[in-house]
């Protein structure tokens, strides 16, 4: 099957001139409500993404979806619709049809959430045995009773970390993460713990943001605000896509299809900057506002506020990405 070309980057969706004059308007005001410098100083581990995702968790519901999606909506009419917050699944179940002889039997996601995406899924495919694995409790509480209708043969929920896989060896044909790799503190180990448990042949579908080039290759201004997304996401440091590929690559995953997003994930991002511009639209109100908040959904404005310029100027792109473990399937 013929691979699709990565890319290396991506046509930035907002003028460089104008993205710049944009990240020192919301870092001026975003250094109006909080600290940065001690933000930045401010080391995030396994329990600070509990944290984020528990502290969120109603936030999640009633301003990002009331249906419990965690991850961004994708919608390529340039508004936003929330119907979009489905599309990744179609896109997954699309490229099961495409690389696969038959819908996989075994599918394995990581970092469930609230259960959208496998209340979704479920009922559609009734011949596939799904599993998951999800660091949060709460996560875990809910989405069983979510999917409390379907017997344990259908689906199992697990509390786990995916650095450390419970899954056998060539157990799962199918894997997919959106909007969780980029929670790991040990990118290559988190990668060979799916090759492991993969068959030959079968494949991850990664949808996530990433840095096109390195942080280092960034202005100070440019660095800050992805530095400053990143830990409002509660995640510990932004990827590259070439540091993704090279740890899919040495853990035996190789990178089949790589489709830059950016401009479906817009319309989300444009709804977000607006949610959290108004939060802090007065700084003295907010940072009394925030100080009634958990610490974690209050940091949550500093993505809000940063992502549409950040992913806008190609400083970080989204991506759907394929990686299938070498070998032939059994």
């Amino acid at each position: 099957m013929p691979v699709t070309p990565a890319l290396d980057g991506t046509l930035p969706l907002i003028e460089a001139e104008r993205g710049r004059a944009d990240l020192r308007r919301w870092l001026r005001r975003l250094a109006k409500v909080f600290d940065l410098d001690a933000l930045r100083r401010e080391a995030l581990d396994a329990a600070a993404v509990v944290r984020y995702y528990e502290q969120n968790h109603d936030a999640y519901r009633r301003y990002h979806s009331r249906d419990g999606a965690v991850h961004m909506a994708l919608n390529a009419g340039g508004r936003f619709d929330d119907a979009g917050f489905a599309e990744p699944l179609r896109r997954i179940e699309a490229r099961w049809r495409e690389a696969m002889p038959a819908i996989p039997t075994d599918v394995l996601e990581l970092a469930f959430g609230q259960g959208f995406n496998l209340a979704d899924l479920v009922p559609r495919h009734p011949q596939v045995r799904f599993q998951g694995i999800d660091l949060t409790p709460a996560h875990v509480t809910l989405a069983r009773e979510r999917l409390a209708a379907w017997p344990a043969e259908r689906v199992r929920l697990l509390l786990g970390d995916f650095h450390h896989l419970p899954q056998a060896d060539d157990s799962i044909d199918a894997a997919y993460c959106i909007e969780s790799m980029c929670h790991a503190l040990d990118l290559p180990r988190a990668l060979a713990e799916v090759a492991r448990v993969l068959r030959p042949g079968g494949e991850l579908i990664l949808f996530d943001g990433y840095l096109p080039r390195p942080a280092a290759a960034l202005q100070p201004d440019e660095a800050l605000a992805v530095e400053l997304v990143a830990h409002g996401l509660a995640v510990a440091r932004m990827q590259t896509v070439q540091a993704l590929v090279q740890a899919a690559r040495d853990s035996g995953l190789a990178l089949v299809q790589m489709h830059a997003l950016d401009r479906e994930i817009m319309p989300s991002l444009e709804r977000l900057e607006r949610l959290t511009g108004a939060v802090i639209r007065w700084p003295w109100f907010a940072r009394r506002a925030l100080a009634r908040r958990p610490a974690a959904r209050g940091r949550n404005v500093l993505a809000g506020c940063l992502m549409r310029t950040t992913f806008g100027m190609g400083l970080l792109s989204y991506r759907q990405i394929v990686l299938r473990k070498e070998g032939r399937p059994s």
